[in-house]
């Protein structure tokens, strides 16, 4: 390994700090530093410049210094399921960036020595077939979500799954999740918690308006197909959130379906999924009444 390339969270102090002293201690290995020019400002070091997507060609491996948001921003980066990703959490409540802070020289260290593991994680891919095929042929691919939904207006979205017709929702919008994104959006809207290397793909509706519609996990082969049948207007396509948001007009349908691209994740040995559920959501802990 000759190349690392950094991502980091220029909003948060800590990731700020622990920049320079990383690049020296790499320095000391024999490892280039790669740090986009815009970044590079905010660290106080020298610009190469660089750009995001230069450095992801560079690079061997991609350290990214933040939290969940900040790996999600990074993923978006053309090329980035061709490099190994180890992702620090600097923040409070990470489930894709697992690794501590405290952890991440001796996880520089494995990763120089080829001691790691890599953990794979699916990514979804979107095409939308509108009307006036305003958006061409172009995909969009999601680690944790695609979502469709309106700001203010119950919608009606038509559902099929493999060319069969499945759901008709009535809802504020529909949540289609990868396992990784289990914990996100579609967590806060009543939906299932899933082992990140399970092969699925989730359907969780936002604020249903029936008692009889429930999230529903579709297997991670399955085509999902959704049409805007609302006539209220444009609603909203988010692609992990606000990393990309599409207006789409009623008659507009989306494909979703499993990609190709895959994110490399370098995980934490010091912990197994379970333990960051259960440390991080309190998973299954009773309340404890005050006396």
């Amino acid at each position: 390994m000759k190349t690392i390339g950094f991502f980091v969270n220029t909003s948060k102090k800590k990731a700020l700090e622990v920049v320079p002293s990383t690049v020296a201690w790499l320095r000391k290995q024999g490892i280039e530093s790669l740090i986009a020019d815009d970044e590079a400002d905010a660290v106080g070091i020298r610009k190469v410049g660089c750009n995001r997507d230069a450095i992801v060609d560079r690079s061997d491996l991609i350290l990214v210094l933040g939290g969940d948001g900040t790996l999600l921003n990074a993923v978006h980066t053309s090329g980035i399921e061709n490099v190994p990703i180890l992702a620090v959490n600097i923040g409070h409540l990470g489930f894709l960036t697992d690794v501590s802070l405290d952890e991440l020289y001796p996880a520089l260290e494995r990763v120089l020595e080829g001691n790691y593991e890599i953990d794979t994680r699916m990514m979804l891919e979107a095409r939308i077939n509108s009307i006036d095929d305003q958006f061409g042929v172009e995909s969009y691919f999601a680690l944790n979500d695609v979502v469709v939904r309106h700001n203010t207006r119950l919608i009606e979205l038509e559902t099929q799954i493999d060319g069969e017709p499945f759901i008709t929702y009535n809802a504020d919008g529909l949540i289609m999740a990868t396992p990784s994104g289990s914990t996100s959006y579609s967590l806060s809207s009543g939906g299932a918690i899933v082992e990140p290397h399970l092969n699925a793909i989730l359907l969780t509706p936002i604020s249903p308006h029936s008692l009889t519609v429930r999230p529903f996990i579709a297997h991670g082969n399955s085509e999902i197909n959704v049409t805007v049948r609302s006539n209220y207007g444009d609603v909203n396509l988010l692609v992990d959130g606000s990393r990309t948001m599409l207006l789409v007009s009623p008659g507009t349908s989306i494909r979703i379906c499993k990609s190709d691209k895959k994110i490399q994740l370098i995980r934490s040995q010091r912990r197994s999924y379970h333990e960051v559920l259960r440390t991080k959501l309190m998973l299954g802990e009773g309340i404890k009444r005050s006396k």
